[in-house]
């Protein structure tokens, strides 16, 4: 009766140890596996594929959100964005030439590996996130800048600039309002002191005068004149 009792017993463990693996299995059978593109990876942009008139540029949701590559770099998710007239020369191609060098100085790359190209020099917006040596601005910070004519352009979600070619905001501007300034004022400042050489040390009571232009190809510059 006693061995009986046992016998039981002993299949009654059995089967709840292969109830419980049969389970178990069943479980790790059904899992669900992903196998699609995160859509974080991919963002808005106006892009050109190539050179030309207005035709070329095209919309696009699958441009991929710029990573950062050096240390002193942020990324900035746009607010607001605008259009210069060096933006509507690059689409037609000028400067490619000078501006591959400067992205590729090694030639490394093949002809055409810009594309696509996303366009736009002047951002407004907020700081997502920051290499390890930039100090000055954190995560959250509402921050206008001047990208550089060789690097992606603001006319996306998001854009990657150096921590040199951002500052902070004014408080008093709007996103829209601040996205209209950096390069437009940055042109400004250059022919005040580099053609003009004036710096805070000796502008004291003098006067500025920009209504005259050199023009060279499509680009054109004020003459300024000081007295």
């Amino acid at each position: 009766m006693q061995f009986l009792k046992i016998c039981v017993l002993r299949r009654n463990a059995c089967t709840a140890v292969c109830f419980w693996r049969n389970q178990l299995v069943q479980k790790l059978s059904v899992r669900k596996i992903s196998t699609t593109t995160p859509r974080s990876t991919v963002m808005p942009a106006w892009v050109i594929d190539k050179y030309g008139n207005n035709e070329v540029l095209r919309f696009t949701q699958d441009m991929m959100i710029p990573m950062i590559h050096y240390p002193n770099e942020v990324v900035i998710k746009v607010h607001a964005a605008s259009i210069n007239p060096i933006d509507v020369n690059m689409r037609s191609g000028y400067g490619a030439a000078a501006l591959n060098m400067k992205r590729d100085p090694l030639h490394i790359r093949i002809k055409g590996e810009e594309f696509p190209l996303t366009l736009g020099r002047d951002v407004s917006g907020v700081v997502m996130e920051c290499g390890l040596d930039v100090k000055y601005f954190k995560p959250g910070d509402e921050v206008w800048a001047a990208v550089p004519p060789w690097k992606q352009g603001t006319l996306s979600e998001f854009v990657v600039v150096s921590g040199n070619e951002v500052s902070h905001k004014p408080k008093s501007l709007t996103h829209t309002q601040a996205a209209s300034l950096p390069y437009v004022a940055l042109t400004a400042w250059s022919a005040i002191n580099k053609v003009g050489g004036l710096n805070d040390k000796n502008c004291r009571g003098k006067r500025i005068s920009g209504k005259e232009s050199i023009t060279a190809g499509p680009f054109s510059w004020p003459v300024v004149h000081i007295w």
